[in-house]
């Protein structure tokens, strides 16, 4: 929490405490990893504080979205008083919240305070807004970086199970058929039936552990398994057709449930196959972000563009995209974009 020590007029030199939500309507805080920055607290009693909407001063910012400040907190009848063991712990008087808002997030709560009752003017509150909203843009950052290197992450872990598949277990494979071929070629009693039967059985045990082995790594958690399998996409169809394709999150996406994920991915691999049939494109961009209570997965190319009206019938692999959404709810639109090519958006809900 920042705490100016002066007495003079409140002025916002910094940073005060961040603090996670309980619960606010649709908007959501993430508790993996809760963001909090404090300075000049005397008390440990605020680090960990979990606000509940509508309680205390940033209870009451997480219900209305905007800024509001209390001249002496304690004694502020605008506001429930849950907290005041904490702030009379910090010796706490004049108190300002702010909402730390992305787009239509909210991520929490930006505290600055006072150890003596005072007023916010407007220049402090917006000063302090201005905070709310560079924290929260931080945040945002931050979340994208993390959530794409854990998709790289586990992007590459599927690559080395594909590699292990074949050639360790190939190699398992070719051991095994070898034994059961020496075993059938040996005559009964042959005392080395013993030994090599118990080599077969060591490799099929060394065959199944591989085989678990395998499904953890390429196995991602739900929350990245999307993101995992359209970078695979992007991958394959470069090195196929020499296109550049790049993967972009623009968020953090919701975990879907499998049939919602694979609509997606399957959309995304025909419209990829469709650029590579007709397009004529330099380039690919695949965007993915959660919006209207889903999830959109958006191929741009920069391609010779939709052939005009009436020049050809719709391919059947658009029908098909079509159908595989709208059996999960979803729906598909094309379009030409701003580069001339085609753009291709598929959207699940969550």
């Amino acid at each position: 929490m920042l705490v100016t020590r002066s007495r003079e007029k409140p002025q916002v030199s910094g940073l005060g405490f961040v603090c996670r939500p309980v619960h606010f309507g649709a908007a959501s805080f993430h508790d993996r990893d809760p963001r909090r920055v404090s300075n000049n607290i005397r008390s440990p009693k605020v680090n960990g504080l979990v606000i509940p909407a509508g309680r205390g001063l940033g209870g009451q910012v997480l219900v209305e979205r905007r800024p509001l400040w209390v001249r002496d907190y304690t004694r502020a009848a605008t506001i429930t008083h849950h907290f005041n063991p904490v702030v009379q712990a910090e010796d706490v008087g004049a108190m300002i919240a702010v909402p730390m808002v992305h787009g239509d997030r909210l991520l929490g709560v930006l505290y600055g305070a006072n150890r003596f009752a005072a007023s916010y003017d407007d220049r402090a509150t917006q000063l302090f807004e201005q905070a709310g909203a560079r924290a929260a843009a931080a945040a945002v950052v931050a979340e994208r970086t993390r959530h794409a290197a854990e998709v790289a992450v586990h992007e590459e872990r599927r690559r080395v199970a594909l590699d292990l598949h074949d050639t360790v277990g190939a190699m398992l494979f070719t051991i095994g058929a070898g034994i059961r071929g020496l075993l059938a070629e040996l005559p009964p009693g042959d005392t080395l039936h013993g030994r090599l039967s118990d080599l077969e059985q060591q490799a099929a045990e060394a065959a199944a552990a591989l085989r678990g082995s395998l499904h953890a790594l390429n196995a991602p958690p739900d929350r990245v398994a999307l993101g995992v399998a359209l970078r695979g996409d992007c991958r394959a169809f470069q090195e196929r057709t020499g296109i550049v394709a790049r993967l972009i999150t623009v968020t953090e996406l919701p975990p879907l449930p499998s049939a919602h994920a694979r609509a997606l991915t399957d959309t995304a691999k025909e419209a990829l196959l469709n650029v590579e049939k007709h397009a004529r494109a330099r380039s690919v961009v695949v965007s993915v972000f959660a919006a209207s209570k889903g999830v959109t997965v958006q191929i741009a190319d920069d391609g010779v563009g939709l052939p005009p009206a009436g020049r050809t019938r719709e391919g059947l692999g658009v029908a098909a995209m079509s159908e595989r959404l709208a059996r999960v709810g979803g729906r598909l639109s094309t379009g030409r974009n701003e580069d001339g090519g085609v753009t291709v958006q598929a959207w699940v809900p969550v």
